[in-house]
């Protein structure tokens, strides 16, 4: 259930008047995860190893308080659209921007499908 949050009532009120109006409040973090146990029950139990790595980052985002706040909550309605803003962050060495436009394609694509 939605709940607006006031942000000087929040525990961010202070990263909120500093980050808000920056062009760029984007944080990124790098850390080589040790998967050799997810590797073995994706082996064991026929389940592919993508899905159930997106299982336990779902998990862990249960697990933090932060990642139910949004700086502008769920989607917009309007009279004839609903649209939700996504935020996609890749590496270069990854794909490049092409690969990643496709991507989004093919996410518009798959909501487009159900």
């Amino acid at each position: 259930m939605k709940t607006e949050i006031q942000p000087q009532d929040s525990n961010r009120s202070e990263a909120f008047h500093l980050w808000m109006s920056s062009p760029m409040p984007m944080v990124t973090l790098v850390k080589t995860m040790d998967v050799h146990r997810l590797v073995k029950v994706s082996r064991k139990s026929g389940i592919k190893f993508t899905t159930m790595m997106c299982w336990c980052i779902g998990k862990a985002a249960s697990q933090v308080e932060e990642f139910f706040m949004l700086p502008e909550g769920e989607y917009r309605k309007s009279l004839f659209r609903t649209t939700l803003p996504v935020s996609f962050q890749f590496h270069h060495v990854q794909m490049d921007g092409g690969q990643g436009a496709r991507f989004l394609d093919e996410l518009q694509k798959n909501i487009n499908a159900l």
